[in-house]
């Protein structure tokens, strides 16, 4: 009864959409190529909003590279680790003319940019989550900012008041109020209201959230299926004769993408290193054991990783993390983004894969 929910891959990903960050949405989902919409948001926010799509993250990029982007603010993510295609991002990043970066450590992005604004972590400021059953559920703070630091939106707040946007001090209770009347489906939602167990959206004027979102019917009406022939990744289409290894990334339990958090922490012991999961029939043909250090390289780079023999990949399938920075495992990935949606196509790389030469003499 509640619709299609994708796994998330970062925390409050769900609260991140639902406020309208998407780039062709605006808060509660509202669609801006609609003038109702565009009507409806220059209402509340005295200001005109624009009609057409915003960018992707790769169309920024994108922009940033061909000179048409001139400046950036990245507020909590580190590109020039986590982003595909790791030469390409720092080109970007060199040819903007201005950089902010918002964070909580000196990361790699953060050491290229003009401007670092030091934020806070969760657990020092107020705020909400929202999971992916829909619940929005109140953050509230456990411990002060460090000296020096401020919360996110904060930051923002006192950036709109000095470029001449006058706000008053950010206070989630206020926030609140403002977006139950922005975006429809969390028209009851007051900070009040969520309590300690939360709401799930949407939330009617009275206050009464929704537990199960379809009931007799669906809530936009019924779908129309459409059939759309498979079509293999330009990525190994241009390049599988050379490299014929499908390299995919992802995570493991114990790290978190490039790891800026959990490897401050004893985390860090549970897994000291990238490693390249390697089906045990691959490891035959290739003569690789347990641990070896072998070469893996793709059109556009080579790194080295230390060999980890798993059933948990099929043949001719290879698997890494990038929780490692220094692994260079980005340098691998190809900067292909789905044409449908436009993001990132971080887990399809044409690879191929070696013994290390013995050293000579």
């Amino acid at each position: 009864g509640t619709g299609i929910n994708p796994l998330r891959g970062q925390n409050n990903v769900q609260g991140a959409a639902d406020m309208g960050v998407q780039q062709h949405q605006g808060p509660g989902y509202l669609n801006l190529a609609d003038a109702d919409a565009r009507e409806h948001y220059a209402r509340i926010y005295g200001a005109p909003v624009p009609a057409a799509r915003g960018r992707t993250i790769p169309e920024m990029l994108e922009g940033a590279r061909d000179g048409h982007l001139k400046a950036l603010w990245i507020v909590g993510e580190d590109i020039a680790q986590t982003d595909p295609d790791t030469s390409e991002v720092l080109k970007a990043l060199g040819r903007l003319d201005f950089l902010v970066v918002q964070e909580l450590f000196m990361t790699k992005t953060a050491q290229r940019a003009h401007v670092v604004l030091p934020a806070a972590s969760f657990l020092e400021k107020n705020g909400t989550f929202t999971n992916g059953e829909r619940r929005i559920q109140r953050v509230n703070r456990a411990v002060a900012p460090i000296p020096g630091t401020r919360p996110d939106g904060e930051i923002i707040i006192e950036m709109m008041n000095r470029m001449g946007y006058a706000q008053p001090p950010y206070d989630p209770v206020q926030l609140w109020d403002e977006i139950s009347q922005a975006a429809p489906p969390f028209a009851g939602v007051t900070w009040e209201r969520l309590g300690e167990n939360g709401k799930q959206w949407p939330v009617d004027a009275s206050g009464a959230g929704t537990k199960i979102l379809h009931m007799e019917s669906f809530t936009r009406g019924k779908g129309k299926f459409h059939f759309f022939p498979f079509e293999k990744s330009h990525e190994l289409t241009a390049h599988a004769a050379e490299y014929p290894y499908v390299l995919t990334t992802g995570r493991r339990l114990v790290h978190y993408n490039c790891g800026a958090m959990t490897r401050r922490t004893p985390d860090k012991a549970l897994a000291t290193a990238d490693r390249l999961y390697v089906n045990p029939a691959d490891a035959r043909r290739k003569r690789v054991s347990e641990g070896d250090s072998v070469r893996v390289f793709s059109p556009r780079a080579e790194i080295h990783l230390p060999v980890k023999i798993s059933t948990e990949v099929p043949e001719g399938v290879l698997f890494t993390t990038f929780h490692f920075p220094d692994e260079l495992v980005n340098l691998l990935t190809s900067d292909e983004i789905d044409p449908e949606s436009l993001c990132p196509e971080y887990k399809v790389v044409a690879v191929d894969f070696c013994a290390k030469a013995a050293p000579a003499g």
